[in-house]
């Protein structure tokens, strides 16, 4: 069983669900619908103490489901009073390791062969944050926790784990699932995706998207409308509304760079720039610079450093140069 959240009239609602086999694919049908509050099937006799209502078990039976009680309960630890929570949190996951067993041989080869790779792509960067996944299939343990679950449970499943992204990582998550570094031959895709040409970028997400969209392996057993499903609209959204994070990715070349070459003059991305030397190095008058906002400052540090990267010719000190301008320039900018 899972909990499925959808916006229905403008309002969150819950609803618990469960995967089954209808005989030729996973699928998922709905048990009880909770509403816009789950909490009101959690009752609190007194002091620190709760159960989850007899009547929901009721429903659960009328449906043909006899759960255990600890497995329902498990499904409301989000919705209980924040005091109580705060005191049972400790002991929640306390023995979820003492069983734990190595995957065998063949439980690897059957998490590859029955996952999706863009499942496996969301749930590797949702672990470990790295945009460079040349070794995803490396991690079939992790993977494991897809096995037997609907289309449906495993949107799901991502749309809760996904809550922990900040918002400034939404764009290098999407880039990273889609796999759009494969487009590229520049040898920064992987680590500076924000220096990639912005437009070709768009074009290679939406075919991508499209792509995933017509797949219909992907969405098996989902009940879909005639337009693009919720589950990918939230990835367009990540990408065309928000921006890559500002200057880590740009940092760490300079880094790597400087300490490679052994300069005698180390170029670093904290020292300040007046706006006259960065005007120079953007090649644009002060008062242009001055008037662009972050998207129009962004756009054309891309097409500077086109002309000033290492890879297409240019010279690596001035677009370190370009890059330190670029980053003291955006702390200023809203």
């Amino acid at each position: 069983m899972y909990i499925s959240r959808r916006f229905i009239d403008n309002h969150l609602q819950y609803t618990l669900c469960e995967s089954y086999n209808n005989g030729n694919c996973l699928t998922n049908r709905e048990l009880v619908f909770l509403g816009t509050h789950p909490d009101r099937f959690i009752k609190y006799p007194g002091g620190s103490s709760f159960y989850i209502d007899d009547v929901l078990f009721d429903l659960l039976r009328e449906k043909g489901v006899t759960p255990s009680y600890d497995e329902v309960e498990a499904f409301f630890f989000p919705f209980l009073d924040p005091y109580i929570r705060s005191k049972i949190e400790p002991f929640l996951h306390r023995h979820q390791h003492r069983n734990w067993k190595p995957m065998s041989r063949q439980d690897r080869v059957r998490v590859i062969e029955e996952t999706h790779i863009f499942d496996r792509r969301r749930i590797h960067y949702l672990r470990f944050g790295q945009v460079d996944q040349r070794r995803l299939d490396n991690s079939t343990t992790l993977f494991k926790k897809l096995l037997d679950k609907s289309r449906d449970e495993v949107e799901q499943y991502l749309i809760e784990q996904e809550q922990a992204l900040s918002p400034g990582e939404y764009k290098r998550y999407v880039f990273t699932i889609f796999d759009l570094q494969r487009f590229f031959t520049e040898s920064y895709s992987r680590t500076m995706p924000d220096a990639l040409e912005g437009d070709k970028l768009d074009d290679f997400f939406v075919k991508e998207v499209c792509r995933l969209d017509r797949d219909s392996g992907f969405w098996q057993g989902l009940d879909r409308p005639g337009h693009l499903p919720p589950y990918l609209i939230r990835y367009v959204v990540m990408y065309f509304d928000f921006d890559f994070p500002g200057g880590r990715a740009q940092e760490e070349y300079i880094r790597s760079f400087a300490d490679s070459r052994r300069r005698a003059r180390a170029v670093k991305g904290s020292r300040r720039m007046s706006v006259n030397e960065a005007s120079t190095i953007f090649g644009v008058s002060r008062a242009e610079l001055a008037a662009m906002d972050k998207k129009e400052l962004t756009r054309a540090y891309r097409k500077k450093a086109h002309e000033l990267h290492p890879d297409k010719g240019g010279d690596h000190d001035r677009f370190v140069e370009l890059t330190v301008a670029y980053n003291e320039l955006l702390r200023t900018r809203v």
